[in-house]
């Protein structure tokens, strides 16, 4: 068996041993340098994660019999791109709030979707209350950052206790339809793993900064966990040959995401507080499209 293979064979341990490796990282470098470092993982795995929609677009629906123009598939995912970053503009309380619920949403697809047995219509539920708890815990954990992105964001001023207020109504609803389906045979999880999971999550937000605690979460137990997915769905397993291919067929959007980036650092990278917003807001932007893929994909 090649090496690449038994890394990927033991993903949740890579995870957390890797987790713990930030963490100590956070401890010994200042926020300044976990920022950089964060920026960059971002821009590379993180993005990358994301990249390769319209390939799985065509994919999937080649899958199902069905031919869609490159082109036009193209187009239409660049133009609800640009929907959103624009709604950013026009309505930018409203977007926020979607990007949260949205992300919240994709955040619990990504860590429950192969643990359901059956399928079940409360999933979107389900999943979007466990996102939430990731979140809020990270923006319990910075809410004077979490409070100042959102005013550069929206304009609008959030008091911290609301945080708590959603952390607390995230975790009963999770545990409520946690329990619910489990008793229903539709679950396959531990319980002890999960919150054990939560209490790590809890441990590097408190320790590093906002930005690098949004990272640990976005690129370890986010992107890597659906790069393997993504990379299995399109070439049956992952190992060097099936990650250059992935890598290959990427790296066009990947480039265009990251020349995006770097001219709007460009713009605001002297004010770090705001380009961090606008950081946020093209990543949301990018978000959205993919969201709708990664749902349809597993569906």
């Amino acid at each position: 068996m090649k090496k690449e293979d038994v890394i990927f064979k033991n993903l949740d341990g890579f995870i957390i041993v890797t987790t713990f490796l930030f963490l100590w990282f956070a401890i010994n470098f200042g926020d300044e340098v976990e920022d950089m470092v964060a920026y960059f993982l971002i821009l590379t795995f993180g993005i990358l994660h994301g990249a390769n929609d319209l390939k799985l677009i065509r994919s999937s629906n080649s899958n199902a019999k069905k031919k869609y123009h490159f082109l036009r598939v193209a187009s239409y995912y660049v133009l609800f791109i640009i929907f959103c970053a624009a709604l950013f503009y026009v309505l930018p309380s409203l977007a926020l709030l979607a990007f949260i619920l949205f992300s919240g949403y994709h955040f619990g697809e990504q860590h429950w979707e192969s643990k359901f047995k059956e399928h079940s219509n409360t999933a979107i539920w389900f999943y979007t209350s466990y996102g939430l708890i990731v979140l809020s815990l990270l923006f319990v954990s910075h809410s004077g950052e979490v409070c100042d992105v959102i005013e550069n964001i929206a304009d609008l001023y959030i008091a911290p206790y609301y945080f708590t207020y959603l952390l607390l109504f995230s975790i009963g609803l999770f545990t409520a339809f946690y329990i619910w389906l489990s008793r229903l045979g539709k679950l396959d999880s531990n319980w002890v793993k999960e919150v054990f999971y939560l209490i790590i999550f809890l441990i590097v937000y408190k320790t590093a900064s906002l930005l690098w605690s949004f990272a640990i979460y976005f690129i370890l137990w986010h992107s890597l966990p659906s790069l393997v997915d993504q990379i299995n769905f399109l070439y049956g397993g992952v190992n060097k040959k099936n990650m250059i291919r992935y890598l290959k067929t990427s790296f066009v959007y990947w480039a265009i995401s990251v020349l995006g980036l770097g001219l709007l650092y460009l713009f605001f990278g002297s004010d770090s507080e705001t380009f961090l917003s606008f950081f946020f807001s093209f990543l949301a932007a990018i978000t959205f499209p993919h969201v709708l893929v990664m749902t349809k994909l597993n569906k």
